[in-house]
């Protein structure tokens, strides 16, 4: 992620850039082919874990999307059904894997902390913004 987009997309960098390296739902790399980017173009991107600290130099503005793991797991139980196969698959994957992993970024990282701003999403029909004061002491 950070050789092939978050550098070449930075300051300075070649604005050469992959969409993707790796196929998280087959768990094996891709080889997508290299793009170049528009010197004015600017890059949003969606991604779990990115408010960790050897991230935090490649955001110029970071949102945190935050929701109970209850939550969660309800939407996934309802989104990833096709993906794994089945309700138990989905469960022992998120009870098993991503909700573990979610709480030692919280923990670690503390992403609502670090983010310029929380959307709190457990009701999507009516989220909450949050807007944090970031490490320069801005708002």
């Amino acid at each position: 992620m950070r050789s092939c987009l978050l550098v070449p997309l930075g300051p300075g960098g070649s604005r050469r850039y992959r969409t993707a390296v790796f196929d998280f739902r087959a768990e094996s790399p891709v080889d997508s082919p290299e793009r170049i980017a528009d010197p004015n173009a600017v890059l949003l991107f969606d991604g779990v874990f990115v408010l960790r600290e050897e991230l935090r130099e490649f955001w110029d503005f970071s949102i945190f999307v935050d929701a109970g793991f209850d939550v969660t797991l309800a939407r996934a139980l309802e989104r990833d059904l096709s993906l794994f196969g089945s309700e138990r698959a989905v469960r022992e994957r998120y009870e098993s894997r991503y909700i573990p992993g979610e709480r030692l970024y919280l923990e670690r990282w503390r992403p609502r902390e670090r983010a310029d701003a929380v959307v709190r999403n457990d009701e999507p029909a009516n989220p909450a913004l949050e807007w944090r004061c970031t490490s320069q002491g801005e708002q």
